[in-house]
């Protein structure tokens, strides 16, 4: 099982917000790889604000990540640039994640255990703080 993670990198201008993301895992000789890499722009006035300020976006983007990769690889960590305008780009909550990839059958893609008959997921959402 090879594992990976996903960096995000965003932009937040008054016209438009751009998302991009990047797949990667780290080779037993620490090189790491690039698996795939993705990016959506988004007209602000034409996108509803809910889709970005709740993580929806981002949601989305690792799950195309998902389905495009071989069964064999396993997301382990997802790091999100901090949002230049968290009232308007926002990141998803581990919660809402989730309960996504339950509603989408796609629990196989991340570690998992169970507490009390509950399955958890056991990947790291980490959010970058940035300075500059």
């Amino acid at each position: 099982m090879e594992k990976y993670q996903i960096n995000f990198n965003n932009k937040v201008k008054l016209d438009a917000v751009t998302v991009a993301y990047t797949a990667s895992y780290t080779a037993l000789n620490g090189r790491r790889h690039t698996i795939y890499s993705g990016e959506a722009i988004f007209q602000r006035d034409a996108v509803p604000p809910l889709f970005l300020k709740t993580g929806e976006v981002a949601i989305r983007a690792i799950e195309q990540v998902m389905i495009g990769l071989k069964r064999d690889y396993q997301l382990v960590k997802v790091n999100f640039a901090q949002p230049q305008n968290s009232a308007v780009l926002g990141v998803p909550s581990m919660k809402t994640f989730s309960r996504y990839l339950t509603e989408r059958k796609l629990l196989h893609c991340v570690p998992t255990h169970n507490v009390d008959g509950e399955t958890v997921v056991d990947i790291k959402f980490i959010q970058e703080f940035r300075i500059g």
